[in-house]
C-alpha cells in the first residue's frame, strides 16, 4: 500500500486499486500530478478495510483483481463507507463485467486503453460536485 500524505487542503481523497504494480506506480503518479491524495492497493480485501476506515472521494479500481472480484468490492465498499465515494471502474474487461459494476453501485465504467484526459476531465466534475455539495458524479 502507497499512501500520500493528508495535509493539502481541498484535495480529492482516492482509493487506487490496481492489482499490477506497475500500472498502480502510474496511476499513482498521474493522480498526484493532478493534486490527489492517494492511497494504492493491489488488493480487494485490503481495498475495503481502508474504505470502511478512512473517507476517500473516490475509489478508482480495476474489475480484475486477484483476491475478489471488482464488483464484489465495490458493493463491499459501499456498504462499509461511513460517507458514499463515488466509485469509477477501468478495466480492460467488457460485458458482461461493465453491467456487473454498474449494478454494484459504479458511478462511471471506462473501458482501456483511455486516455488520460478523459479521467483528469472526471477528476475536475467530482471536484465541482464536491464544492457544490453534490453527492453523485454525473455522468461524464
Amino acid at each position: 500500500m502507497q499512501a500520500e500524505g493528508r495535509g493539502r487542503a481541498g484535495a480529492l481523497r482516492v482509493l487506487l486499486v490496481e492489482d499490477s504494480s506497475d500500472v498502480r506506480e502510474v496511476f499513482t503518479l498521474l493522480l498526484r500530478s493532478e493534486g490527489v491524495d492517494v492511497v494504492a492497493t493491489g488488493s480487494g480485501c485490503e481495498a475495503v478495510d481502508l474504505a470502511a476506515r478512512t473517507d476517500f472521494d473516490i475509489v478508482l479500481t480495476d474489475l480484475g483483481l486477484p483476491d475478489i472480484p471488482g464488483d464484489v468490492v465495490i458493493r463491499r465498499v459501499l456498504a462499509g463507507s461511513r460517507r458514499r465515494p463515488r466509485v469509477i471502474v477501468i478495466t480492460g474487461y467488457d460485458e458482461p463485467f461493465v453491467s456487473r459494476a454498474r449494478q454494484a453501485g459504479a458511478d462511471l465504467v471506462f473501458i482501456k486503453p483511455m486516455l488520460w484526459s478523459t479521467l483528469a476531465d472526471t477528476l475536475a466534475a467530482v471536484r465541482q460536485s464536491i464544492r457544490l455539495g453534490g453527492d453523485r458524479l454525473a455522468a461524464a
